[in-house]
């Protein structure tokens, strides 16, 4: 994955001066902030049913804020700077519960002088600089689904436009492709059980990873899954599928999803993962997943990826997933 994001470092600086950062491996990646332009018409929304009725509560949350200025967006590496320390006490001294990363989202307690108290995913509770937090959201929230006729789902198709993705061996397949290809044949599916889906993209366009996180959010949906395909430093070294997950909720469906695509597909199951992956970080949709389906730079995993039913197993995992969670 490594490999990805360099790649696509210099290729974003070569053709168009913009700075495209890819994925890296497990629990970190740098940002894509392209400056490309968003209109609503790149949100595609297709409505199949009309869904149940659902209780509705409020939630206030907020957003860690870092000044800019004291991180490097372009690197792949963590500093101190991209973390706000949560503290027992309004105050500096105080001693440090736990750490949020800028852009993760909190539930807003209530505001002391220049600090907000907040409870963090863990429900650790306590404090941040005021100075630290973006404006105050309050989020409807729905009771959970009893039903995937009741979901609200958005499909991410990985990269697109110059961003090609990962690339098989021979530079003949591109993640860009098959991220959409199989967002496509999963969305069909879904609609076809009654599931609301929303496409990020339903063609060859690149959106910044902000944009897709704005865009995704106007729905204000149950579930964000964002599809993407691998790539390992070492040609023919790394194989299989992983699941990535950010807060507790995604987790909890994560399990349910590597499950199910275990079952379905030929590949090895890499199992759950903490992703801190900007798409499923930066968002208040806490049911949110990040799955890479494959090795494009695996031999074994592109014979797989490539045959043409190889969607439809994805869908049908992920569809059996659906349903187990809101049987729960």
């Amino acid at each position: 994955m490594k490999n990805k994001w360099l790649w696509l470092v210099a290729l974003a600086a070569l053709a168009t001066g913009i700075v495209v950062a890819g994925m890296k491996m497990q629990d970190q990646a740098p940002e894509v902030t392209p400056e490309t332009s968003t209109t609503n018409s790149d949100l595609q929304t297709t409505t199949t049913s009309e869904a149940k009725e659902r209780g509705v509560t409020e939630e206030k949350m907020v957003e860690v804020y870092v000044d800019p200025a004291l991180y490097d967006t372009s690197s792949a590496e963590e500093t101190p700077y991209d973390y706000v320390s949560v503290r027992e006490k309004a105050d500096t001294e105080s001693e440090v519960l736990t750490k949020l990363h800028r852009g993760e989202w909190a539930t807003y307690i209530k505001t002391e002088g220049d600090y907000v108290k907040v409870r963090a995913d863990s429900g650790k509770e306590g404090y941040i600089p005021k100075a630290n937090t973006n404006e105050v959201q309050t989020i409807q929230r729905l009771e959970k689904a009893t039903d995937v006729s009741q979901l609200s789902v958005v499909l991410d198709a990985g990269h697109g436009g110059i961003d090609t993705g990962a690339e098989s061996l021979d530079g003949n397949v591109y993640e860009k492709d098959l991220t959409l290809n199989t967002v496509k044949v999963v969305g069909k599916l879904l609609e076809e059980n009654g599931v609301a889906v929303t496409y990020t993209r339903t063609d060859d366009t690149l959106l910044s990873l902000e944009n897709v996180n704005k865009l995704s959010l106007k729905t204000n949906p149950d579930i964000f899954i964002s599809i993407h395909y691998d790539n390992y430093d070492y040609p023919n070294q790394a194989h299989g599928f992983t699941t990535y997950y950010y807060y507790r909720d995604g987790q909890k469906l994560g399990n349910l999803v590597s499950q199910q695509l275990a079952a379905s597909l030929p590949l090895t199951n890499n199992d759950v993962r903490f992703g801190n992956y900007y798409v499923i970080r930066q968002t208040y949709i806490p049911t949110s997943l990040l799955l890479e389906l494959g090795y494009v730079n695996s031999d074994h995993d592109l014979s797989e990826i490539t045959k043409e039913d190889y969607p439809e197993k994805v869908a049908q995992g992920l569809l059996k997933a659906l349903e187990q969670y809101v049987a729960e």
